[in-house]
């Protein structure tokens, strides 16, 4: 990620300085004359920052700023320094107009960085349930009795939407883990309720997982997803149709890539609307039902922490965990009952790696070039042909023949290693040229005394049927 090749290199300073809060408040007063005017005159920044942030600018210190004695005299000046500071770090740029007014502009990583700050500190939750069903009637419209490049831009439409729906997933099921490790820390019966039912339940259950599961269910409309898509899929006509459509938006260098590109998204979007409910609303609703029971049980130790011997348990452990002299006091209760590490067994738990020591310089060992002797050799070879050769597979496959002419592998009588292997030296030895015999082998394999060759048959050419 080459972030800094497109954003100036100082742009985050601000929000690393003393005055970050301040800074981040101008930013937030940034964002709001961006979004409400087209074009944003300096002064107009200049009231804004004045009017909004008076307070905090009369009790801004600036220590280690390079501002000016005349800009800290007053709030003016002080607002006046906060433009030129994020202007100088790339927050926004300065333009002269027709009239010679300075206007402000927002460069495009400014503005998406500006956006994605509001989204965070925005109290209201943000709405993500009108993916699936913005998928299925901007497909369902364009099959009706939309154009080809009506279908084209549904198909492209549907593809941003399934994709924006996989990462609002991604980031529900993060945020129920984040809600977990919350919990963790909570040692408050209010507290945790609070978390549960008005941050858990509001941000997350009834925002975004209680309208996937109702009103913009995956299971109601993936079939309907589906069966357009495959429609589509089976017209090919209708496909380079859609591919002359895209090539002519621009969407591909080429007709080929164009149509590919189609083919794929089409498949993507059916995958994925397979592989929703298992991968994903499976693992969140999992991930729910174990933040829900491990609430429930936080709340019945917080309540009845003085009652039984779990919740002084679970008090006692809580105290010596934030304790410096933890160790000293689990020696002086370690009488009273045994207190043991947490850990888990994992596949390299019931073994350890065993490290080379350093190896030392030996004396090299020299080899003997020995060559082979004659005698030994020839003695090998007369004892090879003697026993396997040409005239002995010869010899054997006549025996097997017969009068019949032909043999299977259950007449092979395999009985020792040797008839084991002269059956093998007759099946390669109808492959020679000039061979007398053919063998066919077919499907399976037959087994006999331990030893297993192929279900084959052998016979003299002219006898094989």
């Amino acid at each position: 990620m080459k972030l800094f090749d497109a954003v100036p290199n100082d742009l985050f300073s601000v929000l690393a300085s003393p005055n970050r809060i301040l800074y981040a408040d101008a930013l937030t007063v940034l964002y709001d004359a961006y979004r409400d005017t087209l074009k944003i005159p300096e002064e107009k920044l200049y009231s804004m920052l004045r009017s909004k942030l008076e307070h905090q600018l009369a009790e801004a210190t600036f220590e280690g700023e390079d501002i000016d004695e005349d800009e800290l005299r007053d709030i003016s000046g002080r607002a006046r320094f906060l433009i030129r500071k994020l202007c100088s770090k790339g927050w926004f740029e300065k333009e002269r107009g027709d009239d010679f007014g300075e206007y402000i502009t927002v460069p495009g990583y400014s503005s998406l960085i500006l956006e994605l700050f509001q989204q965070i500190t925005n109290e209201e939750p943000s709405r993500g349930y009108s993916y699936v069903f913005g998928t299925y009637s901007s497909l369902k419209v364009a099959q009706d009795g939309g154009s080809v490049f009506e279908k084209m831009s549904a198909l492209y439409s549907s593809y941003d939407s399934t994709q924006s729906l996989i990462k609002l997933l991604q980031m529900v099921y993060h945020n129920v883990k984040h809600y977990f490790q919350l919990q963790i820390d909570m040692q408050n019966v209010n507290d945790v309720l609070s978390a549960h039912f008005d941050d858990f339940g509001q941000t997350v259950v009834e925002t975004y997982i209680r309208p996937l599961k109702i009103r913009d269910s995956v299971p109601k409309y993936r079939v309907p997803i589906q069966s357009i898509l495959d429609g589509w899929l089976e017209d090919d006509a209708l496909i380079t149709a859609m591919a002359n459509s895209a090539y002519q938006d621009r969407r591909g260098e080429t007709l080929e890539s164009c149509r590919s590109d189609i083919l794929q998204k089409i498949f993507w979007i059916k995958e994925r609307y397979d592989s929703i409910e298992p991968d994903y609303l499976d693992e969140i609703d999992a991930q729910v039902r174990r933040y829900t029971r491990a609430t429930t049980q936080k709340l019945e130790n917080l309540t009845n922490r003085d009652q039984n011997i779990r919740g002084n348990l679970n008090y006692l452990l809580t105290a010596l965990s934030r304790n410096s002299r933890a160790s000293e006091l689990v020696e002086q209760i370690q009488p009273a009952f045994s207190l043991c590490e947490q850990s888990y067994l994992s596949e390299k738990s019931l073994w350890f790696r065993k490290r080379p020591g350093k190896r030392g310089k030996a004396d090299p060992v020299m080899i003997e070039d020995l060559t082979p002797d004659e005698a030994a050799t020839r003695q090998a070879e007369l004892l090879l042909h003697s026993e396997y050769g040409r005239a002995e597979i010869s010899a054997y496959i006549d025996q097997l023949l017969g009068e019949r002419g032909f043999c299977y592998s259950k007449d092979m009588t395999l009985t020792d290693d040797k008839s084991y292997i002269m059956s093998l030296l007759s099946v390669l030895a109808t492959s020679d040229v000039g061979t007398p015999y053919v063998a066919e082998i077919y499907g399976g394999a037959f087994t006999e005394n331990g030893y297993t060759i192929p279900q084959l048959k052998i016979a003299r050419k002219g006898t094989e049927k």
